[in-house]
């Protein structure tokens, strides 16, 4: 398991040092490192830009069949159910992507029922190396 503390001045950074230790653990191709890299860049965004805390503990896991990323947000969470039932949004405004976006790149995406923690699982290939 990889994990990580993300605030406000760290995440970029982290974000792609845990992309890093990922990928030297079970060899991503260029298509699963831009997955990932976006599913957690849109997560710890919203958790940043929309939290009371503005930080989040970030763990990836990994299996045979999936790599599993939890983000959690330290802070009250949010009203998920409504963003995950809406409409596709306007591609042609600025903003309110970020949640679909996760949607369709992953196998499964949940809440908890406070919406302070997102788990999403990205299935992986038959027959991938998995350390």
């Amino acid at each position: 398991m990889i994990q990580a503390q993300l605030n406000e001045t760290n995440y970029s950074t982290t974000i792609s040092v845990m992309l890093e230790q990922l990928d030297s653990r079970i060899q991503l191709d260029e298509m699963q490192k831009y997955t990932i890299q976006l599913i957690l860049w849109e997560l710890v965004s919203n958790v940043i830009r929309y939290s009371t805390k503005k930080h989040a503990a970030v763990h990836i896991s990994w299996s045979d069949e999936a790599i599993i990323i939890e983000v959690i947000d330290e802070g009250d969470g949010f009203q998920w159910e409504e963003q995950l039932n809406a409409p596709p949004p306007d591609l042609t405004r600025q903003g309110g992507r970020g949640l679909f976006l996760v949607q369709q790149l992953s196998s499964h995406f949940s809440f908890d029922e406070k919406g302070k923690r997102a788990v999403v699982m990205i299935a992986r290939k038959k027959g991938e190396k998995h350390d």
